[in-house]
């Protein structure tokens, strides 16, 4: 949600390409205004309406009363249909019908901009030679620690946004190289195509389509024009659900486009293609009529739908500075974001400001972005902090995938908040701040502002330390195991929420699950035998380093393992005492690595040879051999302290072997 400051237009700019544009061909037909659409359909004495069912939808049951079918809504059990006004309440009789409910119009408070000046075309993708601006900069978010400290941009993450299409470089007449590079698709719910481009209009800049661009623009902008986005080299997915320069649209699109973001190919058993993250700077309020109750639970009942896929979501809590948040924001699986100014105060613009009820807050006043047309000017409001916040969660996204930690969308959500700030601009209030102002990283040490990139880094919210014991002996730097003999292995778990983060929490039904894979062959199945271990559920886990929890086991490497670098896999499922969100980690953690090896394969070749036995005559008859000093670097096999003849059987017999 976008509030714009209203001026008049500067004189004089680009009158040549205004010309231009009137002696080039039409734009590709796009319906101007939703609400349009409607005011026609009622003058026709029809209504677009969402026929819910008890069950699976059935389309002849609308075809009894004439209907037209607009789409089906499989994730409610729905349709969409225009129908004559005076057959909705025979339709409403039906046995299979649950309801017959109004299309609920939704969008974007009316609001005003200023054209500030047009930024002509670039050739440099970003290096730092377009703007950063406060909201990427300590005063903001901070994301530019984020890139310079770890390298990151939100490659290889995907976000859908849900709003009026963006211009991602598709019309010639109107090009778009800051978005074009990254666009990887979307779909058209307005004019029912695969093309959702914004509706620009040539000449009048007042009806065109420019929400969504400028979303885009804040969010992921490459830096080729004069924005860059916060995670600038993030693919995005365009969906147009709303139209016209006021960005209104039914409710059913937001719902048909929540369920394309499960299988954007349209081919089930692939869910590689699905968006990581989806921004919604849109929302709607309780209307106060009958049919609200239905309409709220479908649109949550869609966004809970793409929760439980694993897709993590963001909405604008709107610009009315009432106590709550808009929806689909207040849903609970929806992150609710609000917005403050670059002075640290909340954003309050011209009689409106942030709504409570948020999760979070992110820069949202006196912001530069960019129309479709790529002209630029300042806008306020909660749908620029929504697409901030996307694009840090593209960051720590990012940042998890190059460290191999894999993260569900519950870890991404409370890490965020995890690191967020009270402002230091006004007096902390929970309701209007939620837990704070987002931060990505610490701008160097001396930055008491650690950030939820930092935080990742640091492993919150748990430490795990690996021990080995009773290995064969060492080299290089792994323990080495030998097929056939027991791993030791022991992690100590700590809470670290009292020392990192704002947050002390107390971590509740603690699952840990360990998983022994070879690190050097992906494909290869798991070490023979049973290589899982899952441990008892642990009831609590209170903060600070005395309240440690080791946990121990032993596992019997067969004899046929196949020899080579292994590493333990450390799965973490658990939620925050109070929270009912579920937290799971995946790590891979670097201390875990240990090598399983042939017995007398002393070199690690995989093969027991000459050159294991020259190892051995080094130390031939040393009596001296014992775990302090690495059991004589392995020579001695059996552990008995001593390289004798004993040691020299189990060489010869595996050499013998032709392991």
């Amino acid at each position: 949600m976008v509030m714009w400051k209203s001026s008049r237009i500067l004189k004089g700019i680009f009158v040549f390409l205004a010309v231009i544009l009137l002696l080039s061909p039409p734009l590709s037909a796009k319906r101007a205004s939703f609400e349009q659409y409607l005011q026609e359909l009622h003058a026709a004495g029809k209504e677009r309406v969402i026929v819910k069912f008890n069950n699976q939808p059935d389309k002849s049951t609308i075809a009894k009363y004439n209907a037209k079918l607009i789409r089906e809504l499989k994730i409610i059990n729905a349709l969409v249909c225009e129908i004559d006004q005076t057959a909705i309440e025979k339709l409403r009789q039906q046995s299979n019908i649950k309801y017959v409910s109004p299309d609920t119009l939704i969008g974007i408070p009316q609001s005003t901009r200023i054209k500030v000046k047009q930024q002509t075309f670039a050739t440099l993708l970003y290096q730092g030679s377009a703007p950063i601006r406060w909201e990427n900069l300590a005063t903001g978010l901070n994301a530019k620690s984020a890139w310079d400290n770890y390298g990151l941009d939100g490659n290889t993450v995907k976000i859908a946004f849900l709003d009026t299409g963006i211009n991602y470089g598709a019309d010639p007449l109107w090009p778009m190289p800051n978005l074009s590079a990254n666009y990887i698709g979307g779909s058209d719910f307005i004019d029912d195509d695969s093309n959702p481009m914004p509706y620009i209009h040539p000449t009048n800049w007042e009806l065109t389509e420019y929400h969504g661009t400028m979303m885009a623009s804040n969010c992921l902008g490459t830096g080729i024009s004069i924005v860059v986005g916060t995670a600038y080299n993030t693919s995005y997915y365009s969906l147009r659900i709303l139209s016209g320069p006021d960005a209104t649209g039914p409710l059913s699109n937001a719902i048909a486009a929540l369920e394309w973001c499960l299988d954007p190919d349209g081919n089930p058993n692939t869910t590689d293609d699905r968006p990581d993250i989806i921004n919604m700077s849109f929302g709607t309020y309780d209307g106060g009529g009958p049919f609200w109750p239905y309409d709220k639970a479908d649109l949550e009942a869609a966004c809970n739908a793409a929760y439980e896929a694993g897709i993590i979501l963001l909405a604008a809590s709107g610009n009315d500075g009432y106590s709550y948040s808009a929806w689909p924001a207040s849903f609970a699986n929806v992150i609710s974001v609000g917005g403050h100014a670059e002075d640290q105060t909340l954003y309050s613009y011209e009689g409106g400001s942030s709504n409570g009820g948020a999760d979070i807050i992110s820069s949202g006043a006196k912001i530069c972005t960019v129309s479709p047309e790529n002209y630029w000017f300042w806008v306020w409001g909660t749908s620029t902090s929504a697409a901030h916040v996307s694009g840090l969660i593209a960051l720590q996204l990012q940042y998890a995938r190059q460290n191999n930690v894999q993260p569900n969308n519950g870890y991404l959500w409370e890490v965020m908040k995890h690191a967020a700030h009270h402002l230091t601009g006004q007096a902390y209030d929970p309701v209007y701040q939620g837990s704070g102002k987002v931060y990505a990283a610490q701008t160097d040490a001396n930055d008491a502002n650690i950030g939820s990139i930092d935080l990742m880094a640091a492993n919150w919210p748990i430490s795990y330390d690996f021990n080995f014991s009773d290995y064969a002996f060492t080299e290089p730097n792994y323990p080495i195991y030998l097929t056939g003999t027991d791993i030791n292995q022991t992690i100590t778990l700590t809470n670290l929420t009292d020392v990192l983060g704002n947050a002390v929490e107390t971590i509740e039904n603690l699952v840990v699950t360990a998983t022994y894979i070879y690190c050097d062959e992906p494909n290869e199945p798991n070490l023979a035998g049973d290589s899982n271990i899952t441990f008892p559920v642990i009831t609590l886990l209170e903060p600070n380093e005395v309240n440690s929890i080791t946990l121990n086991w032993v596992y019997a490497l067969p004899a046929n393992a196949a020899p080579g670098l292994v590493k333990t896999k450390l799965a973490l499922e658990f939620n925050f005492a109070g929270n009912p969100r579920i937290i799971k980690i995946t790590f891979n953690e670097p201390n875990s690595f240990w090598y399983a090896a042939i017995p007398a394969d002393l070199d690690l070749s995989n093969t027991v040879d000459f050159l294991d036995f020259s190892e051995f005559s080094t130390y031939w008859q040393q009596t001296d051999c014992s775990e302090s000093n690495n059991w004589c670097n392995g020579a001695d096999i059996n552990h008995s302290s001593a390289i004798d003849l004993s040691d020299l059987s189990i060489l010869a017999e595996n050499w013998l072997r032709g392991l």
